[in-house]
């Protein structure tokens, strides 16, 4: 077998395409859950011509780019377990494409490390046999992570309006990158006015706009709905008014506005819970329900601002509690602790530590640290920074996880070969000098400066 069919990474992970399918075949619900209902709820109604009901009753919760990925296989009448499957190939092609963008700027042995260590990421396990949007946003996420370090390797425009492209569908899967969107847009047109060298930080510019044109149809048709501009969806204001509570052994996770004893997660059952939850939000959360869902929306951020304004310290607590949920998954409202958190103390200890680690070390490298790196740290800088402000969860973590750990390994490719190069394929070859790096079409100098 020749060596390098013995490095094709499809090869290499294909065990764990059927290690996920098994798993999703074993533990995938016999009825639609959760969120599942909702997602399906869409796709049948993309299938009848509309996305969400005519006013008043608008139904923004969630972006189409899901809705649109499994409207086909819905209209065919294909069971939901088959769907569910497509979770298993999201999750290995994530694995792959992470495996071959960390090749780009590490050598084999690292991007085998990253590529093994996502493989067995548990909490990738925890969401693969239901009909989430945490599958898919992780292969996006992985494929966009490729595609930007192939245009940084390669210097073809092709790959770079592929990162686009697929940054904008991502913001139509996960609607919160729509402010991601947003805010690294101004991001890069005040580092083009400030920075001497603008190549890379032009071309980011240039991939937000574009990422932004794919959204464009989708917002013109909220505007058409709500009359509103920018408008992502109206699940944000429930999302931050729970975040903002003011209330002791409230943590910012969220709860069902009916405000009955069937929270997430089902750790505590009593009588004490409810009555304190409508003790506490009772009055406002009747007075909102009274309201159509774009008025609720409006009026939970509302409620919220005033929490905020009112109780800012408490704010910033609960703002702590949702970075420690997202990696602990833990603490909960008026919950039990449950066993399974040592799992996630574990695990998300090891991310943390890592991560600090990682940021001592990308300050003092910070000169020269690639386009690729730089763009990936921005991005996931600002959803994480957005995600802790609303009611956060280990997914809305997980998803950065190709992020993180192509950061993370290339941090590692620098500590024995400060230095590389790429050959024809893109593959990288190492202890190759600076200098050498004039033969490969890349740029030197933006390589430090941008």
């Amino acid at each position: 077998m020749s060596r390098r069919l013995t490095r094709d990474p499809f090869l290499i992970f294909s065990p764990f395409l059927f290690i996920y399918s098994w798993f999703i075949v074993a533990h995938k619900w016999p009825k639609l859950y959760g969120d599942e209902i909702r997602y399906v709820d869409f796709a049948h109604n993309l299938i009848h011509g509309f996305y969400s009901p005519a006013a008043p009753h608008i139904n923004l919760w969630n972006g189409p780019g899901f809705p649109l990925v499994i409207w086909p296989f819905i209209a065919l009448h294909v069971p939901v377990l088959y769907i569910t499957l497509l979770n298993a190939l999201y999750q290995y092609l994530a694995v792959v494409l992470l495996y071959k963008s960390t090749k780009l700027v590490a050598n084999h042995t690292i991007a085998l490390m990253a590529g093994l260590l996502f493989a067995i990421y548990p909490n990738a396990f925890s969401v693969l046999p239901i009909l989430y949007t945490e599958a898919l946003t992780v292969f996006l996420i992985s494929a966009f992570v490729y595609s930007v370090t192939l245009f940084y390797t390669k210097r073809k425009n092709k790959h770079f309006v592929i990162a686009g492209l697929l940054l904008g569908f991502l913001t139509l899967v996960k609607i919160i990158f729509g402010y991601v969107l947003i805010l690294g847009l101004i991001v890069s047109v005040l580092a083009v006015l400030l920075q001497r060298s603008k190549t890379n930080v032009l071309k980011s510019t240039y991939m937000f706009l574009l990422a932004l044109g794919v959204t464009l149809p989708y917002l013109a048709y909220t505007y058409r709905l709500t009359g509103k501009p920018f408008y992502w969806g109206n699940s944000g204001g429930m999302s931050l008014y729970w975040m903002s509570t003011p209330y002791e052994h409230e943590y910012g996770d969220w709860k069902v506005p009916q405000l009955t004893n069937h929270q997430y997660p089902i750790l505590f059952k009593s009588a004490e819970t409810v009555a304190m939850l409508k003790k506490n939000h009772s009055k406002e959360i009747q007075f909102i329900l009274k309201h159509n869902e774009i008025e609720q929306d409006a009026l939970f951020k509302q409620y919220a601002i005033r929490n905020i304004r009112q109780h800012p310290f408490k704010f910033i607590k609960n703002y702590y509690y949702n970075a420690s949920r997202m990696l602990f998954n833990f603490p909960y409202s008026y919950s039990y602790q449950d066993g399974a958190i040592v799992t996630n103390i574990i695990s998300g200890s090891l991310i943390l530590f890592s991560a600090i680690l990682g940021l001592i070390a990308t300050w003092v490298n910070r000169r020269s640290l690639i386009f690729p790196v730089k763009l990936l740290l921005l991005i996931s800088g600002i959803y994480l920074g957005l995600s802790g402000a609303l009611s956060a969860y280990p997914r809305q973590f997980d998803v950065m996880m190709p992020a993180l750990l192509f950061w993370l390994s290339f941090l590692a490719s620098r500590i024995p070969n400060p230095t590389f190069r790429f050959d024809e394929e893109g593959d990288n070859i190492d202890d190759i000098s600076l200098q050498d790096l004039s033969g490969t079409g890349i740029d030197i100098g933006n390589t430090v400066k941008d």
